[in-house]
């Protein structure tokens, strides 16, 4: 097969092969997620978020053209030819993310990246994915358990709770389901077995802090990540670590938002409907999100930065999260490994302000740019040019921050 002008037939063989190509299963953890259309976002984007769980914490980013579109997507270290994708964007504005559910079918499923880089390369519209959904609903054609969140360039925005044969839909402007335009799954599906699943608390710590948000018209992919995506809050033990954290020296991250197992985030700022899907933008961070600046990434560009792309070895952004993650987990042993010293983080001599800084001056580079290219549309070397200079600048300021100063 070659050009993009591939069937989904001819596709669909390609998904089915692709775990088994991988030379790994897929790895069986858990994630945060939302979905938001962008009636309530505060720019007018949709936003689709994935802080990622995983056993695998090096992830990578590629740039594929296999299909009919081509797209960016996260991926696990090594996998350069994106044999599965974890969360990723195409051409024509179309994105797509998953969590995988523990309350449908009862089985492990080994499919849903190999799934999720099917959609990218054929689907265009939410309405395409759902399609693609009920053409693989017999059983054995799909090796999945997950709540699939999506959202298009047409102002489409919706949670597809899967199974091995059925798929139910929510749609994020349906008041009766996301009554303030947003919608947050874990790893259980409001579909499945009520009496099962897991991540209730960091469901329920989610919809709480981007409601919050909604209501106060503030949320955009810059606030969702710099106070959901990074929270290490457990609201029912009363730990609210960031805002007191003179209150203990350790805190439990377990059940928070941002865990010790959190491996990456991927924020998709889709556009609004009708608007130009090459200014949707993927961004990324390679590592807990409290280790981490985000980086942005266009399809458009055709290419990924060398500080995000993927290879043998660890990606230099991951490397850098990795060096802070030390830093703030100082023992790795068994079940110390979820305690995280919050003096590291928090207050004025923390990691935590100064990556936020870092962060928004990659926001304010980035607004500036999008204002520049107000009426008329941006050149792929111009977007290369800038998510290189950007992801640089985020290397640089990591590597500044992994070497403590002495007092």
């Amino acid at each position: 097969m070659t050009g993009r002008n591939v069937t989904l037939t001819a596709l669909l063989p390609i998904a089915v092969l692709a775990v088994a190509l991988s030379g790994a299963p897929a790895p069986a953890s858990a994630c945060t997620t939302a979905v938001v259309s962008g009636a309530a976002t505060a720019d007018g984007r949709p936003l689709l978020w994935k802080n990622r769980d995983a056993n695998e914490l090096h992830n990578q980013v590629v740039y594929r053209e296999d299909g009919r579109y081509p797209y960016v997507g996260l991926v696990n270290q090594g996998d350069t030819a994106g044999l599965q994708i974890w969360a990723g964007v195409n051409s024509v504005g179309f994105a797509v993310m998953n969590s995988a559910s523990y309350n449908l079918d009862d089985k492990t499923t080994l499919a849903e990246g190999a799934f999720m880089k099917l959609a990218l390369q054929s689907c265009a519209t939410v309405a395409d994915f759902e399609r693609l959904l009920g053409s693989t609903n017999l059983r054995g054609a799909r090796d999945t358990n997950a709540n699939f969140g999506v959202i298009d360039a047409h102002g489409g925005a919706a949670f597809f709770e899967t199974g091995l044969t059925t798929f139910r839909r929510f749609d994020a402007s349906d008041p009766s389901t996301a009554p303030s335009g947003a919608l947050i799954r874990s790893n259980y599906s409001d579909s499945g077995d009520s009496a099962t699943g897991t991540g209730l608390l960091r469901r329920e710590r989610a919809t709480e802090l981007v409601d919050a948000l909604i209501s106060s018209r503030q949320l955009d992919a810059r606030t969702l990540l710099a106070g959901v995506s990074r929270d290490i809050a457990n609201p029912r033990i009363g730990a609210f670590p960031l805002a007191h954290p003179e209150a203990a020296r350790f805190a439990w991250v377990g059940d928070s938002i941002n865990r010790d197992l959190t491996a990456s985030v991927t924020l998709i700022a889709g556009v609004p409907a009708g608007g130009d899907p090459s200014l949707a933008i993927a961004w990324f961070i390679l590592g807990q999100p409290i280790t981490g600046i985000a980086t942005p990434v266009w399809v458009k560009a055709a290419a990924i930065p060398m500080e995000l792309a993927a290879g043998a070895k660890p990606a230099p952004l991951n490397a850098a999260c990795d060096r802070l993650r030390a830093r703030l987990y100082p023992c790795w042993r068994g079940d110390q490994k979820r305690y995280l010293e919050v003096v590291v983080l928090a207050g004025q001599r923390g990691l935590l302000l100064p990556l936020l800084a870092a962060e928004e001056r990659t926001f304010r580079k980035v607004g500036e740019a999008e204002r520049a290219w107000k009426g008329r549309a941006p050149a792929a070397e111009e977007l290369r040019a800038l998510q290189s200079h950007l992801a640089a600048r985020a290397f640089a300021a990591l590597a500044t921050l992994a070497t403590p100063t002495s007092e």
